[in-house]
């Protein structure tokens, strides 16, 4: 096994913690795979990984390695892809992690098309609301809502999505019969404790601002539930305007206080390393003008 093989290795092992799931990627057996490694820490004369009966770790010799083979490992497919040019097709698996509803809403309309347009990508769609690890959960691209905390990770800023105010007619109407529009959508209000400020909204309507403390009794950690709880009748959600824009133009929800919005939130695509697979950068440039950004 040259070189590369042994560091594609051994960064899909400290990704999956297994050298039998790393090996099976590329055709080896477990043993095979475990020698492989040590043939590398050989090498390199420092010892890359701490083996334990439930899952294998870097070690910081490792973690240092592991972070070079990416770049590496990145640059030399984008020194492929630049020989073959226009050329060469992308191909393999692609894992993209996205929440539920953004996943559901946007990202999976769109996949029929790329796959039409490129065959021999197969995307596994990992959708979910909790917060992702790219590195263990091997996800090649990843696309995040609101502010970022990976400073580790790159990242490249798509735009931002308004947040609007929607709720069925009829809670539209009982929140619209109340002179104080705070205490309205107080009550009214479906909390989502998906987040820190899950209790609390702010909203802006050109310079002004208005605080709703929230006093509702119907929230959700689950954007898609919030969603489903608006629908139902059961308050006035605060979501991002991809989520409900379908409902709101179908009529089954609608706008309330329409000049008043939520704070936009902003979307980004994320991935390891500094160059991007040619599957992944095939499938950023195919969704990016699709998302129904509502600001750059």
């Amino acid at each position: 096994m040259d070189r590369l093989d042994a560091l594609r290795l051994f960064v899909r092992t400290v990704q999956t913690g297994s050298f039998t799931r790393a090996g099976a990627e590329v055709g080896a057996s477990q043993p095979q795979a475990s020698r492989a490694v040590a043939a590398l820490e050989a090498r390199l004369g420092a010892r890359l990984l701490l083996r334990s009966t439930r899952r294998l770790s870097p070690t910081e010799a490792g973690q240092r390695v592991y972070d070079q083979a990416l770049t590496l490992l990145a640059e030399e497919e984008a020194l492929i892809a630049a020989a073959a040019g226009a050329d060469r097709e992308p191909a393999g698996r692609l894992r993209v992690s996205a929440s539920v509803v953004f996943g559901e809403r946007v990202l999976a309309p769109l996949l029929a098309d790329f796959l039409e347009r490129w065959p021999r990508v197969r995307v596994d769609l990992a959708a979910t609301d909790a917060r992702t690890d790219l590195v263990a959960d091997g996800i090649d691209l990843a696309f995040r809502l609101g502010a970022l905390s990976d400073s580790a990770l790159t990242a490249r800023r798509l735009g931002a999505y308004g947040r609007w105010l929607v709720a069925t007619p009829e809670a539209a109407a009982r929140v619209e019969r109340e002179a104080d529009l705070r205490g309205a959508l107080a009550r009214e209000g479906i909390g989502f404790t998906g987040t820190t400020s899950a209790a609390r909204w702010r909203l802006r309507r050109g310079d002004d601002v208005l605080d709703v403390e929230l006093a509702g009794r119907a929230s959700s950690s689950n954007g898609a539930v919030v969603h489903r709880l608006a629908r139902e009748g059961a308050g006035v959600a605060l979501l991002p305007s991809f989520a409900v824009r379908a409902c709101v133009d179908e009529g089954r929800l609608v706008r309330v206080a329409p000049k008043w919005a939520g704070e936009s939130v902003a979307l980004h695509a994320l991935w390891t390393g500094r160059a991007l697979p040619l599957r992944a950068r095939a499938f950023l440039d195919h969704v990016t003008p699709r998302l129904g950004l509502d600001a750059a």
